[in-house]
This record gives structure tokens, sequence and C-alpha cells, in this order.
């Protein structure tokens, strides 16, 4: 009896036993915090194979998939307008046909199937539904939808760095793109905003107000209210609030910046201070 238990609980889904297919629809490329919908739809994939068929309206759905397919195991078809999808439930409904032994099921928005099985039939009928997380199958479309789609996936980022230690000051009114990148200790006040590849050390404080564009803030600095664009300030540094503008510059470690001060195209020397009301560089 031991035994087979200990059988029984070696029995799993391997990654390398499945290919996804995901299907580019027509609004594929539209962004969410600056990420096109269809790698949402992919992030949650990325532990299996995946093979990405632009959509052919002229053929059927079904022709689509099998010329499609490859010889692994399992077979799951998804579509590029359900970004809301996690990788925790793609496993879900694959692990029900897995352990549930079917040959084929249908989601809200796709299906999971044994390939072999698939290859037998000549169309889709008598399928049994399986809905996992119907909320994350939802069909992303309107500009309605693709707003709501945004709060989820901001919610989704935030959360996931205040378990990775990042301390947020009221983080409903922060705005992160899906490509920034926040290091532990880190505190986010409100209204700020990160896009591009921004990345913001250990221990750095952002203060409200701040735009941060493609930018390095580095740690135990300390920025206020400016506008930052494709720049890096070093460690320990303070900037003061009241529209501090940087662009395409590089601060050195342990520099002070006060306030109401435009500096672009310009190199900033470790230990520096600067005081109000300059205009440095190109």
């Amino acid at each position: 009896m031991v035994e087979t238990t200990t059988k029984l609980k070696e029995i799993k889904l391997e990654n390398n036993m499945v290919q996804v297919i995901i299907f580019k629809m027509q609004n594929a490329d539209v962004t969410l915090l600056e990420k096109p919908m269809i790698n949402w739809v992919k992030d949650a994939t990325e532990k299996f194979e995946t093979k990405v068929v632009e959509f052919n309206s002229s053929k059927t759905e079904f022709e689509q998939i099998k010329s499609a397919l490859n010889k692994k195991p399992y077979t799951m078809v998804l579509y590029s307008f359900c970004p809301l999808l996690t990788q925790k439930n793609v496993e879900l409904c694959l692990d029900y046909v897995f352990f549930k032994g079917e040959k084929i099921i249908k989601l809200p928005h796709g299906y999971v199937f044994e390939t072999s099985f698939f290859n037998t039939l000549n169309k889709f009928e008598n399928m049994p539904e399986f809905s996992a997380d119907a909320s994350e199958f939802l069909k992303i479309e309107t500009e309605n939808e693709i707003g709501y789609a945004t709060e989820i996936l901001q919610r989704r980022i935030i959360q996931n760095l205040i378990l990775n230690g990042v301390k947020f000051i009221n983080p409903s009114n922060v705005v992160i793109n899906a490509f920034a990148c926040i290091e532990s200790g880190a505190t986010i006040y409100p209204f700020n905003t990160l896009s591009g590849d921004t990345v913001i050390k250990k221990d750095a404080v952002l203060k409200e107000g701040n735009t941060i564009v493609s930018s390095e803030i580095g740690a135990g600095t300390v920025v206020a209210n400016s506008i930052i664009k494709n720049s890096t300030i070093c460690s320990n540094c303070i900037i003061y609030p009241f529209n501090t503008i940087l662009e395409n510059s590089f601060v050195g470690a342990n520099c002070v910046i006060k306030s109401y001060n435009k500096i672009s195209n310009a190199y900033v020397g470790e230990n520096t201070n600067i005081e109000s009301f300059n205009n440095i560089g190109k």
C-alpha cells in the first residue's frame, strides 16, 4: 500500500509534455502597461513550449489548430485577447485534463486536449467544459475592458513587489509599467509614475510626484517631485522637489540637487552640490 501511494505521488504533468498554441488576434499588439496584450498571455505559458499562430479568419479554428500541432502529448490552445491569464490558472487547466483523464475540454476561450486524441477528430464535438478561474479568461476588446484589465495587472505588479519587500505609501496612486524593476527595501510614495526599463535600487525613496522614464535610481537615493528621463542617479543622492528635470544625464554618488534645476545631457561628478535655479548641460 505504501509503495502504491509513493508511485501515485510521483505522477505529474511535466512541462516538456505540453505545447501551447496562442492565436494572435486582431488586437494582440494593444499594450497594457507598455506590454503587448499577447505578451501577457505568453508570460502565463512561459514554462511550456509556446507557438504563436496568426489567426486566419478564412480558415476554421479546427484546421488552424491541427496544422500547428507538434508531437507533445498534451496541447493547450489560448487567445491573445485574454491577457489576465496567470501561470497558476494555466497549470490548473492542464492538471484537470491530466489527472481527470479527459481527452479534451473546452475552456471559456480555448481548449486543452490529448494531442493523439485530437488527431483522430474531424471537428469539435461533445466537449466537456472547464472554466477554472473564469475571470482570467475575460475577453479584452473595448476601451472599458482595456482599462479594467490594466487596473488588474497593475494591482498584480504592486502585490508582487510588496511580497518582494518594496514598501508603498498608498499604492492606489502609483503607476508602474510591466518592465520596471524595483528592488527590496525601496519605498514608493503616492503619485509616482515609472515607465520604460526603469530600475529602482534597494533603500531608494521616491517621494510624491515623480515621473521616471527608463532611468536608474541608485541605492539609498531620495527623489521628490522630479522628472527623470533616460538618466542614471547613483547611490545616496538627494534630489529636491519642485520640478527638477534630468534628461540623458549621469549623476554620481552622494550628490545633492536642489529645486528648479534642469540638467540635460550632462555628467555630474560624485559629491557635487547643485543649488537651485540652474540650467546645466546642452
